[in-house]
């Protein structure tokens, strides 16, 4: 049996980037429901949000791939020995506590923005690096 992550192991990291902005933005509104949040005139302008996400892109990418390729080698492995594991479910939830024994591991807490954002972006990866996932089974 082999499995075949390459093409959501590739949408993951590139979409790294922008998860992490996209969660750090929703951080305060998820952490603290009760206080409202205005968003500044500068983050609501296109012209200024765009060259920022094409950064945001590069970077990520550049600190995604060594997390997004190994857990997807991993996960795809373990899967293909344990079907129940290729739920995405099970993917997203390994995927954010992976992401969240790291982010401890940095001193982020899960209750701050940064420890948030890190969180949500390992689990949203995880969950597309498996609906990329094939697997096949070659002993037949």
């Amino acid at each position: 049996m082999y499995v075949r992550f390459y093409r959501g192991g590739f949408i993951a990291t590139l979409a790294a980037g922008p998860i992490f902005l996209l969660s750090l933005g929703f951080a305060p509104l998820a952490l603290d429901a009760t206080r409202p949040m205005a968003l500044p005139p500068a983050a609501a302008d296109g012209a200024v949000m765009l060259p920022i996400m094409a950064a945001s892109i590069v970077l990520g990418s550049m600190l995604a791939v060594i997390p997004v390729w190994l857990g997807g080698t991993a996960m795809g492995w373990i899967a293909a020995r344990n079907p129940g594991l290729a739920h995405p479910a099970s993917w997203a939830l390994i995927g954010g506590a992976t992401t969240a024994a790291g982010a401890m591991a940095l001193d982020f807490a899960p209750s701050t923005p940064i420890g948030f954002a890190l969180i949500s972006t390992g689990a949203i990866c995880a969950t597309i690096v498996r609906y990329g996932t094939s697997w096949s089974d070659d002993s037949a």
